[in-house]
C-alpha cells in the first residue's frame, strides 16, 4: 500500500515547484538543484503516485488529471506550513535567507528593483527578490502563498485584500525629439495621423487609449503592438511612431531623449497597488519587505534625490485643451 505522504518533504516541495513550472529545468533552478537532481526527483514522484505528473507538450509540459487535481491543495498546503513554521518567529533581516517574490511587469524590474535592492543590500545581503510577470491569476499565487506581493493597477485588487497604493502617474505620448510633430502643439487631428506602438503586456488587443477615442467616434492607427515597456524607447527613438503610456515609461526613456507631452484626449491617472494576501499581514518577514518598499517609493517621489527623474514633467506648450470630454472609466493596457 501506498504511504499517504512521501517520507521526503523536499519531494513535495519540488512537486509543488514543478507542477508550477512544468518545465523540469526552470523547477530546477527555483530550487537550487541540478537539472538532474530535479529529473531524480520528478521520477520519484511518479513513482509514489503511480501517475506521470507531466506529460510532453509544448512549449511547456503538460499537468495530468492528477496533477491538476493535486496542484493547489498542495500548494495551500505548503503555504500553510511555511505560515505556521513562520508564525511568532523572530525576523533578523542581517542573517535571513529568505527568498521574496513579486508580481509584476517589466517596469517593476527596470524601475523599481534599482531602488528597492540597495536598500536591502545594506540591512539584508542573503535576501533574494524574485520577479515573476503578473498573471490573471496574481490572486490565487498570493493566497497560495507562491507570491508575496503583487503590484497591479487599483481597480483589479479585491476588496479582501490588503494593498499600499503607489503613487498616481500621467499618462503621456513619447516621441523622438527631432519628430516632425515635435515642432506643434499635439493636436487630436495630429495625433491620429501618427502611427502608433500599442503596449500590451498580456498580448491582447485594446487599450485604454483606443476606448477613450472609441468614445469620440475616433480610431489611431496602430502599426506596432509589443508586450514589453522597456521595448519602447528602442522603437520610438528609431522611427517616427509615437507611444502613448505612463509617465514612468518616460523616465525609463531619459537615455534616448525622447520628448514627453501629454496627450490630447482625456485618460485620467493611472492608478496601481502593491497587494498582499491577508495570511501574511503581520508575518515579520512581510511586514519588513512591505516597510522598504515603502522606503523606496518615498525616495522615488523625492526630486532632491540624485538621477531622479519626474516623469510627469510634460511639455506644456504640445498640449490641445480643447473639447476635452469627460474621462471614461476605462481598463488597461494604456497603450
Amino acid at each position: 500500500m501506498i504511504e499517504a505522504l512521501p517520507d521526503d518533504l523536499n519531494l513535495l516541495l519540488a512537486l509543488d515547484v514543478l507542477l508550477r513550472e512544468r518545465h523540469v529545468t526552470r523547477a530546477a533552478k527555483r530550487l537550487g538543484i541540478t537539472q538532474s537532481a530535479a529529473s531524480q526527483r520528478l521520477g520519484r514522484l511518479r513513482e509514489f503516485f503511480g501517475d506521470a505528473l507531466l506529460a510532453p507538450g509544448r512549449p511547456l509540459l503538460a499537468l495530468t488529471p492528477r496533477a491538476e487535481a493535486l496542484a493547489d491543495p498542495l500548494a495551500q498546503a505548503l503555504a500553510s506550513l511555511r505560515a505556521a513554521v513562520q508564525a511568532g518567529a523572530p525576523f533578523d533581516p542581517a542573517t535571513s535567507e529568505r527568498r521574496f517574490v513579486l508580481l509584476g511587469n517589466d517596469l517593476l524590474e527596470a524601475v523599481a528593483l534599482p531602488r528597492l535592492l540597495p536598500l536591502l543590500a545594506r540591512e539584508a545581503p542573503h535576501i533574494t527578490v524574485q520577479v515573476d510577470r503578473a498573471e490573471a491569476d496574481f490572486v490565487r499565487r498570493l493566497e497560495r502563498g507562491t507570491a508575496d506581493l503583487a503590484f497591479v493597477p487599483e481597480l483589479l485588487v479585491p476588496p479582501s485584500s490588503r494593498q499600499l497604493r503607489l503613487p498616481e502617474e500621467e499618462f503621456v505620448t513619447l516621441m523622438r525629439r527631432d519628430h516632425p510633430a515635435a515642432s506643434r502643439r499635439l493636436t487630436l487631428e495630429r495625433y491620429l495621423e501618427l502611427g502608433h506602438v500599442l503596449i500590451a503586456p498580456h498580448g491582447m488587443p485594446g487599450s485604454l487609449v483606443d476606448r477613450a477615442l472609441e468614445a469620440r467616434g475616433r480610431r489611431r492607427r496602430i502599426v506596432a503592438q509589443v508586450q514589453h515597456f522597456v521595448t519602447v524607447p528602442f522603437l520610438i527613438a528609431a522611427s517616427d511612431l509615437v507611444v502613448t503610456c505612463p509617465a514612468t515609461v518616460a523616465a525609463v526613456s531619459t537615455p534616448f531623449g525622447l520628448r514627453a507631452v501629454r496627450p490630447p484626449v482625456e485618460l485620467g491617472l493611472d492608478r496601481s497597488s502593491a497587494v498582499w494576501h491577508e495570511r501574511v499581514h503581520d508575518d515579520p518577514g512581510h511586514r519588513w519587505l512591505r516597510s522598504w518598499l515603502s522606503k523606496a517609493i518615498r525616495a522615488g517621489e523625492d526630486p532632491t534625490q540624485p538621477g531622479r527623474t519626474r516623469p510627469n514633467q510634460v511639455d506644456p506648450t504640445q498640449v490641445d485643451r480643447k473639447g476635452k470630454p469627460d474621462p471614461p472609466r476605462l481598463t488597461r493596457p494604456a497603450g
